[in-house]
């Protein structure tokens, strides 16, 4: 048995105060810092997410919705070049980087627990391996909670927020847009991650979720945005930011971004 040590049990006890207030400092800045590139837009209700045939379906109450965009834009130049002579290519990847990223990795062991012995789930996407290679196609399932509705060269729109088997009315329903935009003034690429999540089962007047854990989905979007914006970078080009020599390499071998 190990023996006890009064001295530094009271010491660690004395320091657990400063301790865990401090470590979620840390926590905090560094996430703020990773994800310093991500600004927040307005979303109008005029939105076409919000006027989807989808929204209508869904949400046939016609419930408040809490509803946020947030986009990264990222320099031509900074992109893996092989992803841009590909229609379609880069919104793949960007797919891939988003489902498949650490961001959403805890998100996956708790669905994964909750599978019960009679739910199956073949052809679902699980695996970090399968969330990588996955075209995202209409009718991929993720992880038993999101399924594609329609894809195109630019977007890919998902329904979440309850088990797949639930068709209809439920507790918490949402969509959810992955987007790329060419923005060729600003010779950048513009990443989007919209979400609109809504009550359905009932009639209500309030959003569905309170203010601290609007606030957290809003960090958890944060997250995820640029998780897959990472994955469609350079090998040169490290946290968002470009390399000395990155806009010269690409400047000798101009490219025709083709999205």
């Amino acid at each position: 048995m190990t023996p006890r040590i009064p001295a530094v049990q009271s010491t660690v006890s004395r320091m657990l105060p400063i301790m865990l207030p401090a470590s979620g400092l840390v926590a905090a800045i560094s996430f703020s810092y990773a994800t310093r590139h991500v600004e927040a837009v307005p979303l109008l209700p005029s939105d076409p997410i919000i006027q989807s045939k989808f929204h209508k379906q869904f949400n046939t109450n016609n419930n408040p919705t809490v509803h946020d965009l947030f986009i990264r834009k990222v320099p031509v130049s900074d992109i893996n070049p092989s992803l841009l002579n590909r229609p379609g290519a880069l919104i793949e990847r960007f797919s891939r980087g988003v489902w498949a990223s650490p961001a959403f990795t805890v998100h996956r062991a708790i669905l994964s627990a909750r599978l019960t012995d009679d739910e199956h789930t073949p052809g679902q996407l699980w695996s970090r391996h399968e969330l990588l290679r996955s075209k995202y196609y209409t009718g991929t399932v993720i992880t038993n909670e999101f399924i594609v509705l329609s894809k195109s060269k630019n977007s890919i729109l998902i329904r979440g927020g309850d088990n797949v088997s639930k068709t209809k009315e439920r507790p918490i329903d949402g969509l959810i847009e992955l987007s790329v935009q060419l923005k060729p003034e600003e010779n950048s690429v513009e990443f989007g991650f919209k979400l609109c999540f809504f009550r359905a089962d009932l009639k209500i007047d309030q959003p569905p979720w309170s203010p601290p854990m609007t606030w957290l989905h809003e960090q958890y979007a944060r997250a995820l945005l640029e998780s897959g914006v990472r994955h469609v970078l350079r090998e040169d080009v490290d946290d968002g930011g470009r390399v000395e020599d990155a806009g010269a390499i690409v400047g000798k071998t101009p490219i025709t971004p083709m999205l």
